[in-house]
């Protein structure tokens, strides 16, 4: 469907249309363009690749992220982005299975009109089964606004987001599930959200996720 819609109270529940293209890349080991709404991801893998000898690791394989802005240089906000993925990526991918190596993950931002932290979380995910990587366990990502005024709103617009909003300033976590067992892998939060907000909607996010 063009737009899929969630069953929630309190706010907004409407999804961004989302398209995804696998094997984009000849060079890469994996890849995949992802878009939802007007933002755009891609990404490419490359494993088992070479690493250095003082990033090495005996037990199981390295991994490294790197998040390309639309334009300019990387600064605080993509190294932020980076750990986050990082951390989702550990907690999927079997790294064991190759170690003395290297998992590279480079994702470039191509266009930000909201809602990009899940949408590079989806453009990692299938770049890495593109490229064939084990993993423990499919994610997919959803993001959702909190008003000053109460207000719910799921996958909000750039101009909705906390940082480009300066009359109505909008809280904006970001919560990464794993598809099958609906747990919550990973959250990120970009504001001060009440813990009371969050906590009630948590089991709700994580179903839409895994129907996403």
């Amino acid at each position: 469907p063009q737009m899929l819609m969630a069953k929630m109270s309190g706010g907004s529940a409407q999804l961004k249309a989302m398209k995804a293209e696998l094997g984009l890349l000849s060079r890469a080991d994996g890849s995949a363009r992802v878009s939802q709404g007007g933002t755009a991801v891609l990404c490419a893998v490359y494993a088992p690749a070479e690493v250095k000898t003082s990033k090495e690791l005996p037990d199981r394989a390295t991994l490294e992220v790197t998040v390309r802005p639309e334009g300019g240089m990387s600064g605080p906000k993509e190294r932020l982005m980076e750990q986050f993925i990082s951390s989702v990526c550990e907690a999927a991918i079997a790294t064991e299975l190759h170690p003395h190596s290297a998992i590279s993950v480079t994702l470039q931002v191509e266009n930000d009109a909201g809602g990009l932290l899940s949408c590079l979380t989806h453009a990692c995910c299938l770049a890495m089964l593109d490229a064939c990587i084990p993993m423990s366990s499919v994610f997919s990502a959803l993001s959702c606004g909190f008003s000053r005024e109460g207000e719910l709103i799921v996958d909000p617009q750039l101009s909705q987001e906390n940082f480009t909003c300066k009359d109505d300033p909008m809280d904006v976590v970001t919560f990464v599930v794993n598809s099958g067992a609906h747990d919550v892998l990973a959250s990120y939060v970009s504001g001060a959200l009440d813990v009371k907000q969050v906590r009630p909607r948590i089991y709700v996010w994580s179903y839409v996720c895994t129907c996403m």
